[in-house]
């Protein structure tokens, strides 16, 4: 008797191990999309780079109207980068962008990008480049802060009072990269 319990909780076990591998492979995997807007972008995408084929090498400031931060760019390197943004802000083109007019400047988002790229560029190139205890280089992005959200989390103080609005009916005020 003194045997006979121990083999059957190993007897119970193998057999629950078995089963448990069979239900799992009978059922098809799923497949799990974090990014909800991926699909959305992409149809974009793939609309723009049809109407541009050709152009995919040529700097994007030829190409694009009111291009002043990326500049120096290709077309097809500006389009990723446009993609990986709206992946890290969880976001599509129509965020920014109206689709009957690209270069349409009406959205604010336009003004709060390019406030961004200096920020995130003056952190990257004076703050994280200075950082000795880390292999470099030691980068940021977009998705380092927002984490596929449109506004990234406040965990510190918040700034007192209504942000002021920038000089010249809505023009950026930032040095043009």
């Amino acid at each position: 008797m003194k045997i006979f319990v121990p083999i059957l909780f190993v007897f119970i076990g193998i057999t629950s191990f078995i089963s448990m591998n069979n239900q799992t492979s009978n059922q098809p995997a799923s497949v799990v999309l974090k990014d909800t807007l991926m699909l959305d972008r992409e149809k974009y995408l793939s609309f723009l780079k049809d109407s541009l084929k050709g152009k995919e090498s040529l700097p994007a400031d030829s190409v694009f109207k009111n291009i002043k931060s990326l500049k120096g760019k290709s077309t097809e390197q500006l389009l990723s980068i446009m993609n990986n943004w709206g992946h890290a802000l969880g976001v599509t083109c129509k965020f920014c962008h109206e689709m009957n007019n690209w270069a349409s400047e009406k959205s604010r988002n336009h003004l709060r990008t390019r406030e961004m790229i200096v920020m995130n560029d003056r952190l990257n190139r004076d703050l994280l480049s200075q950082m000795k205890g880390f292999r470099q280089p030691v980068t940021m992005g977009c998705i380092s802060c927002h984490n596929e959200m449109k506004e990234p989390p406040h965990d510190g103080p918040r700034p007192q009072g209504p942000r002021p609005r920038p000089e010249g009916g809505g023009q950026p005020n930032t040095p043009k990269n």
